[in-house]
């Protein structure tokens, strides 16, 4: 059997959904903003912090070049339609939460924006109205978004040196080498998507391209996600980088050339198409400081890659795992008939840096000497072994998963009363594929216990033999999903709706079924038959005495996370990528969950109440950038409560259901709202119902509008 090695990556992209047209400008002159009125379009975030929201009503079009200082507002979208430039002298301001969309084309038709030296861009968005540059065709169109879709962003400065050559992608606009402070602007909380076009050989436009930029710019809580070459490259310069996070590229995610010296701090990058998690070429002695690449998919070039002669760096508190099985390590050196060892050791040293993988490639020998002389330095196991043992029927007796194999379900299995389970951390769990009598899951049954304590860096990753193993592509419903069943339950909760044998008790609120910690969820989810759906994680009756923290569930074919009755308390979840709902709540569960972070791009509800529920959601962060039916918060049901504070509802969905959604007459006793901000592009829709089953919209408005510090 070949194992793969792949780890699950959530993609970043959503369909972006809202319908957008613009107008023409003139393609020579300054741009003339011309606008369409009454056209919604949307915002996209991950929030952590409130801001008031805007109305987005018009676009306008930018062409040609940018001579005096403008502004581009949040109240419209701005379409590049080919070349946009900032010449020198022009300051571009970006307010927060602005959306930037180029033009699809290629060649002279390509839709790009270059800040040429002796400009500036600001564009300082914030974690809850970041600034998104994206494409045409995914924020307006609504089409699929994908790599290729515009240009990208090009920053040039006085900051070059002699190894700085031209722009390569245009010749016309080229660094000096005048001022190695020299500033051009700031870029904050920004987002590049879709990009990247290849003019022609060796002359393609990046995600962000640094050209000979100054230590005085400001660059940080940037997200490149699917660029058609690098995500982000350097040309010389010596500015810093902070907080970056770049995925889905088909070439290098992090480029440095030419002499780059700057420091780039927090970088996370997970590789699953394309080559080099970082690549330096030219005599670059650049500072990383705080860095994460995985490959869990890679043509060739490694994890960090030194391409040429002369190359340092400078790498401290970082991790590289290679799970990609090919010719190319963790750390990769030229290599070839004519290579020579010649990367600069003088200027080159790792502390306190962990790799999963090898050294490769003609210098591999020296790299690896420096990193053994190196402080707190370390070789850390591989992330998926290679050794596989199978679990199915009944555990009766207490037993141990270890994280030297990959344990493999087959069909039912079941953690039966008086039995502990105990998982250690960074095991991989992983479902064989099959329906119906051939679904494999895990119950953990009442009486029993499941011990699953992952760390961050080693989390507990249950997930599916299809992905894990056969190295297919991640996908819903892939195998089944994992339930635990106490004795919290009430006279609400039935037997479990899947497989009625297992059944909560009542018996005790304060009921222990041990803890989930750090624990991944993937590719779940399978509907037995109809209205019997195995959830990514399912919690039927469970008790507050159960630890249940930091879990994401990401992939499933119905609900992300339903509990059934309950008291079980829950913090850090983090869910995405769901069919149905997301959170969903059912026949009087009554526990507090702390800090929910859902995005959704496909399903229904982000929170889903039924029976007479009536729990404590304290921060939140809800983001419906895609969504069928039933709104952000969906009371299903009559006679429904809860308790909303400290949370974020950012709609940007139109389809008649709102960020709040009631379908019948809610509990208002029970109800409270306290520092919730409702935002997003559906200004119109904040509470809505079903008014043919006696839909409490107004009623819960008005409960939100009396409560302290909430903004809608």
């Amino acid at each position: 059997m070949k194992l793969d090695k792949k780890i699950v990556l959530s993609t970043l992209a959503a369909a972006l959904l809202l319908t957008l047209s613009g107008c023409g400008s003139d393609d020579s002159k300054d741009p003339v903003p011309t606008e369409q009125g009454d056209t919604p379009v949307e915002q996209d975030d991950n929030p952590t912090e409130q801001e008031e929201p805007t109305q987005v009503e018009t676009t306008s079009t930018l062409s040609g070049d940018i001579t005096s200082d403008m502004t581009l507002t949040k109240d419209k979208t701005w379409i590049l339609d080919g070349l946009v430039v900032v010449k020198s002298g022009a300051t571009l301001t970006i307010e927060a939460g602005t959306t930037i969309a180029g033009k699809d084309g290629t060649g002279a038709s390509t839709s790009y924006m270059i800040i040429d030296k002796g400009s500036k861009i600001i564009a300082n968005g914030t974690a809850t109205a970041p600034i998104i540059f994206t494409s045409t065709k995914a924020f307006i169109d609504k089409e699929t978004p994908t790599v290729g879709q515009w240009g990208g962003l090009t920053i040039i400065g006085h900051a070059g040196n002699d190894q700085v050559a031209p722009y390569e992608v245009n010749s016309a606009y080229e660094a000096d080498s005048s001022n190695m402070e020299d500033s051009s602007g700031s870029l904050k909380h920004v987002k590049i998507l879709n990009s990247g076009i290849t003019m022609q050989q060796d002359k393609e436009i990046n995600g962000l391209s640094l050209i000979g930029v100054g230590s005085g710019t400001t660059i940080e809580d940037i997200t490149v996600d699917m660029s058609d070459d690098d995500g982000i490259e350097l040309w010389g310069g010596t500015v810093n980088l902070t907080n970056i996070t770049i995925t889905n590229c088909t070439d290098d995610y992090f480029d440095i050339d030419d002499g780059y010296s700057g420091t780039v701090k927090n970088l996370n990058i997970v590789t699953t198409t394309g080559n080099a998690g970082i690549e330096m070429s030219g005599t670059t002695n650049a500072t990383f400081d705080g860095f994460s690449i995985t490959q869990n998919g890679s043509d060739k070039e490694g994890g960090i890659y030194f391409k040429k002669d002369g190359i340092g760096g400078t790498f401290l508190n970082g991790t590289v795992v290679d799970n990609v099985d090919d010719d190319y390590g963790a750390i990769h050196s030229k290599s070839g008939d004519e290579a020579s060892d010649t990367v600069d050791a003088t200027n080159t040293s790792f502390t306190n840096v962990k790799i999963n993988g090898e050294f490769t490639g003609t210098s591999a020998t020296t790299l690896k000497d420096k990193f053994t002389a190196g402080s707190g330095n370390e070789f850390i196991s591989a992330a998926v072994p290679t050794e596989t043992s199978e679990l199915s029927g009944d555990i009766t007796s207490d037993m141990t998963l270890t994280a030297d194999k990959v344990w493999i379900l087959d069909g039912l299995v079941t953690v039966k009363e008086g039995a502990t389970l105990t998982i250690e951390a960074g095991t991989y769990i992983a479902g064989m594929n099959g329906t119906g009598a051939n679904t494999s899951y895990m119950i953990i049954d009442k009486g029993s216990k499941i011990m699953a304590e992952g760390t961050a860096s080693a989390p507990i990753t249950f997930t599916s033999k299809t992905v894990l193993i056969d190295g297919e592509t991640p996908a819903v419903g892939q195998w089944g999903g994992l339930t635990i069943i106490g004795n919290a339950g009430n006279d609400q909760v039935n037997a479990y709706e899947v497989n009625s044998a297992y059944e909560a008790g009542s018996s005790d609120m304060a009921d222990n079924s041990g803890i989930l910690r750090y624990v991944k969820i993937l590719n779940s989810g399978i509907t037995m038959e109809q209205d019997k759906e195995i959830n990514g994680l399912s919690l039927v009756g469970v008790g507050s005495g159960t630890t249940i923290d930091n879990i994401t569930v990401d992939l499933s074919d119905d609900d992300g996370i339903e509990a059934w009755g309950g008291t079980v308390n829950m913090s850090n979840l983090t869910i995405t990528n769901c069919t149905d709902d997301y959170f969903d709540i059912d026949d009087g569960y009554s526990g507090t969950v702390t800090n929910l972070n859902i995005t959704t791009t496909t399903g229904n509800a982000g929170i889903e109440m039924s029976g007479t529920t009536s729990a404590t959601f304290d921060g939140f962060n809800i983001a419906v950038e895609n969504s069928a039916k039933e709104g952000g918060i969906y009371f299903k049901k009559d006679g429904i409560g809860g308790h909303f504070k400290n949370g974020t509802v950012t709609y940007n969905e139109s389809n008649g259901y709102g960020a709040i959604h009631s379908r019948g007459t809610y509990d208002a006793d029970n109800t409270s709202f306290e520092n919730v901000t409702l935002n997003g592009t559906n200004t119109a829709d904040k509470f809505t119902d079903d008014a043919d089953n006696g839909g409490s919209a107004t009623e819960i408005e008005a409960k939100f509008d009396g409560g302290a510090g909430n903004t809608k």
